[in-house]
């Protein structure tokens, strides 16, 4: 039986091998038209020469994501499982049946949620195994406790909030699994609020979540309070989504009550779900003062954004990488336009789940700038290569 399943191993890794060498020659191809694309706009740049470049752009974008998907799979294909301790914090009613249900609370819930990660997990992955396979509800200051021991000497808070339709169960898996792949000494502190979940885009339900979200905002500060006096341990902001309301309004209330002791490490603006102008005017200056570094990652192929920006009558949501939603903060943050990077049909979980994104936010949070993490300056931001 043993050899059995040794041979069967033998045949996935030979079938994955191939596959990604077979990837990895179109990706060649697809390089070299794309590079005799670009030298022949450069010498004559008519319609037709600019079309043909899109089109060699677009193929290679779609290549290159076809061949990290099979390099990942390869790569991880002998990892062992791990099991990550994602600590939350939640604003929602409990519930027997998702363990927190979509409907807020006057007060907070602390815990720690055990996720299983399963072996040969890809980066980005969030596999259907992963999955929490325990949970444990905490008083307070158990809380607290339990996540100072865990932080050790040398380990950092990773504070995750998510965005739009999230429910519990699919929050701390993500926080598991972007914690888990980051391959760095981060607890994850989640902070769950009472998203719908379970759904796709529909204006009543994005409305239900718009208002839990201003509701949410003073439970979060509150527990970003606890972890920045509680704790001396560096601190990493994670927003997603609409998410970034939230952990945005959390900081304007902490700083006019001058509750800030000390400075977050970093700042990380995944995909946010924000108007452009209100960001500028309302968060721009507490976010950058908070903290010792912010990032924002953004695309104009974000679709879920889209639909967002059309709910919202056209205005620019932060995330879109749009010239004029980005252009009043350029040179406040660090700005990432992924555009050029194919992830899913909906492209606003790129961050959590392209295993490029996450090698630069593993060299951000080090530190490292971006003119020295491969990638390239245009219009006062940085743009990935396709």
């Amino acid at each position: 039986m043993g050899l059995a399943l040794a041979g069967d191993g033998d045949r996935v890794r030979d079938k994955l091998t191939r596959k990604t060498e077979r990837c990895q020659e179109a990706l060649l191809r697809a390089e070299g038209r794309w590079s005799k694309a670009c030298v022949a706009l450069g010498s004559e740049a008519s319609r037709r020469s600019q079309r043909h470049a899109d089109r060699t752009t677009n193929r290679l974008v779609g290549k290159r994501a076809r061949h990290v998907r099979a390099a990942e799979r390869l790569v991880a294909l002998d990892d062992p499982e791990a099991y990550v301790d994602v600590f939350f914090a939640t604003n929602r009613v409990p519930d027997e049946k998702d363990f927190f249900g979509p409907v807020d609370q006057d007060g907070l819930t602390f815990g720690v949620a055990t996720v299983y990660v399963p072996p040969g997990h890809p980066d980005g992955s969030l596999d259907n195994a992963l999955q929490i396979a325990a949970l444990e509800v905490l008083a307070e200051d158990d809380f607290h406790a339990r996540l100072e021991e865990a932080l050790g000497p040398d380990g950092t808070v990773f504070s995750y909030v998510h965005g739009y339709n999230n429910s519990f169960e699919y929050a701390t898996r993500r926080a598991a699994q972007v914690t888990h792949d980051l391959s760095q000494p981060l607890v994850p502190v989640l902070f769950s609020w009472p998203t719908r979940g379970g759904t796709w885009f529909s204006t009543v339900k994005y409305t239900y979540d718009e208002n839990a979200a201003a509701r949410s905002s003073a439970p979060f500060a509150y527990v970003l309070d606890g972890l920045l006096t509680r704790h001396d341990a560096p601190i990493v902001l994670f927003a997603h989504s609409m998410g970034n309301r939230i952990a945005s309004e959390a900081l304007v209330d902490l700083d006019r009550g001058y509750a800030l002791p000390r400075r977050l490490e970093r700042a990380v603006l995944a995909a946010p779900d924000v108007d452009a102008r209100v960001f500028e005017r309302r968060y721009l200056d507490v976010v950058t003062s908070a903290s010792r570094g912010v990032t924002l990652y953004c695309a104009d192929d974000d679709r879920a954004l889209k639909l967002s920006r059309g709910v919202h009558g056209g205005y620019d949501r932060l995330g879109s990488c749009r010239k004029g939603a980005v252009a009043g903060i350029v040179g406040a943050l660090e700005v990432v336009d992924a555009s050029m990077l194919y992830v899913d049909l909906v492209d606003h979980d790129k961050v959590a789940s392209s295993p490029r994104l996450l090698r630069d936010l593993e060299k951000a949070l080090d530190g490292v700038p971006a003119q020295a993490r491969g990638l390239r300056s245009k219009d006062g931001r940085w743009e990935l290569p396709p």
